[in-house]
């Protein structure tokens, strides 16, 4: 351009005037040139259409990512709650994305309504189990194209879906489609519990949950493509190749997901299911599926059981780039602990008592002299109230999925934790309150406490001694015996103009945190074969997934693992 012009004003006699005036209009153009080629800003996602509001147009879409420009500008201008109605809004698409019906080809449905044109999104994903098997083995999926992950249309049903229980039989194998039948035998959110080792609930960190039915409820985790890839390009699916990452100098960084590639970023999803039953409950207000269980007969022995269960509780845990701390989303169905009698006569709570105000809540359940539980149900009580901005747009949710007739109107979003500052470091475990208990995984994460009644009923505690909110070191003996000073937390403390001690053994509320129990994860970083004797990797070492160090067997055969004190101190403390 510049050599066009100034061939111009050579070959022509122009004034100075003249040829300020071709310049200023030659660059007139290219400005204007400009403006027309710059790329206008990406419209939002159709999901935040209505922002802050609900949008009802909803789609089968899954963002690897929130919309990054809109959390940009409402940090800016410091518009902190409307981020968090971002991050809210983001669950509940992460939710019907999962959740929508689609085929064996991965085509979704034309509506989330259309059940009948294939089983939800997430049941194309590998099964916890069949990753981390119980013999260590290495799982088929690691032998496939990392593409031939992503629909899993076959489940290898011949081991047992969790270490010490027997395979399902071949009766209710044959020929089962794994899309539309669970197969199930895990009755702790946390940990292995199963009915071959319910003598031993100290190991798995919790107990199970029984039901106003007096029967278990039952957990599975399902794994996205991502993640698999990633747990076999790094043989970390077994001890004996966690073992060998950890003592090469891997270390374990799952992929992260951004908005512009939809379903990247590694996805953990968590279930609760209830067994239903006729004349006692209403399938309707349920997502419901067929499944075969194996439960504890009366006996002690392992009982397989054909039963329709109900969907209670999923988890979501979402790695991205905005939250290296990853997302956590969770949700309910809406009868877990309260009804409404006027509407609903008949109606009762499924893990709640009415007619016992005085039952003892978020107790576990204690099996008889024969190790047998007698299914006395579970009074379940939730230590933090659903937030009212949650409350609020769960009507306008549910009011739209009523105007479709979808059963997703019967679910409701907890909360969602993210990280407000994801390059803070985590605060130092003796470093004083709030920040030990609160920023104990880094990120700032908000909201603090996370619970699921479904999941980490046991883990509700209320008023504690601070260092069981704290990741204490396997040196630290003193929670409880310690001086406690201050006595007692309270916020105001931080105004008296004098320094507060930094109060391991002050009283602080606490319950449970996904991001403060998952950081403490990690990975094998030894073990023997002859006792089973163990060590494990620190805090913040397994990418805050705590499959590994959970599920993970020892292949070639091997004594039972127990993880190594500092991993059961870390879990009794959330």
């Amino acid at each position: 351009m510049t050599s066009t012009i100034t061939g111009s004003i050579t070959g022509r006699r122009i004034g100075r005037r003249g040829i300020a005036a071709g310049i200023s209009a030659v660059a007139g153009i290219g400005l204007l040139t400009a403006a027309a080629t710059k790329p206008r800003p990406a419209p939002p996602p159709s999901y935040l259409a209505a922002f802050p509001n609900f949008s009802p147009i909803l789609t089968p879409q899954f963002p690897g990512d929130v919309d990054i420009a809109l959390k940009t500008r409402l940090e800016k201008l410091q518009k902190f709650p409307e981020v968090q109605r971002e991050f809210d809004l983001y669950s509940w698409q992460m939710f019907f994305a999962l959740n929508w019906p689609t085929n064996n080809q991965g085509k979704p449905a034309p509506s989330l309504t259309s059940t009948a044109f294939g089983a939800p999104r997430w049941t194309l994903w590998h099964n916890s189990s069949a990753i981390f098997q119980p013999d260590g083995a290495r799982p088929a999926a690691c032998g496939l194209q990392a593409a031939a992950n992503n629909l899993v249309l076959r489940r290898d049903l011949s081991k047992p879906v969790s270490r010490g229980l027997q395979p399902f039989s071949l009766a209710s194998t044959a020929n089962a489609d794994p899309r539309t039948t669970r197969f199930l035998g895990v009755i702790s959110a946390v940990g292995e519990l199963n009915a071959s080792n319910l003598s031993d609930i100290k190991q798995a960190f919790s107990g199970p949950l029984i039901d106003q039915n007096g029967e278990f409820v039952y957990y599975e985790i399902m794994i996205n493509p991502e993640e698999v890839n990633y747990l076999c390009a790094n043989n970390l699916y077994n001890i004996n190749g966690q073992v060998a990452f950890s003592q090469g100098g891997g270390k374990v960084d799952m992929p992260f997901g951004t908005p512009k590639i939809d379903w990247s970023g590694s996805t953990e999803l968590k279930f609760a299911w209830r067994i239903l039953k006729q004349g006692k409950d209403d399938f309707s207000r349920f997502y419901t599926t067929q499944a075969v269980v194996i439960d504890q007969g009366p006996d002690g022995k392992q009982l397989e059981r054909h039963v329709t269960v109900g969907l209670v509780g999923m988890h979501i845990a979402h790695k991205s780039s905005t939250s290296p701390q990853w997302i956590w989303s969770t949700f309910e169905q809406v009868d877990n602990l309260d009804v409404d009698p006027v509407a609903h006569p008949n109606l009762k709570p499924n893990f709640t008592d009415v007619g016992c105000p005085i039952c003892a809540v978020n107790t576990l359940p204690v099996k008889n002299n024969a190790g047998v539980y007698p299914r006395i149900p579970t009074q379940a009580w939730r230590a933090i109230p659903i937030p009212g901005d949650k409350k609020a747009l769960n009507a306008q949710v549910q009011a739209s999925l009523h105007r479709m007739g979808s059963v997703w109107q019967y679910y409701e979003l907890i909360d969602t934790q993210w990280p407000t500052d994801p390059s803070a470091p985590p605060s130092p475990w003796d470093g004083g309150l709030p920040d030990a208990v609160t920023n104990k995984a880094g990120g700032r994460v908000t909201p603090v406490m996370l619970t699921n009644i479904t999941m980490e009923t046991y883990f509700q505690k209320g008023n504690q001694p601070a260092c069981n909110g704290e990741e204490t070191p396997s040196s630290y003996t003193g929670c409880g015996t310690d001086k406690a000073e201050p006595p007692i937390w309270n916020a105001r403390l931080n105004n008296l103009g004098h320094p507060v001690k930094p109060g391991l053994n002050t009283s602080a509320f606490m319950t449970e945190s996904c991001t403060g129990c998952h950081s403490s994860a990690g990975i094998y970083t030894s073990y023997d074969p002859k006792t089973g004797a163990n060590t494990q990797s620190g805090q913040l070492t397994g990418d805050f997934s705590w499959l590994m160090a959970q599920k993970a067997s020892y292949a070639g055969g091997a004594a039972p693992t127990t993880p190594p004190p500092a991993v059961l101190r870390a879990k009794r403390n959330e």
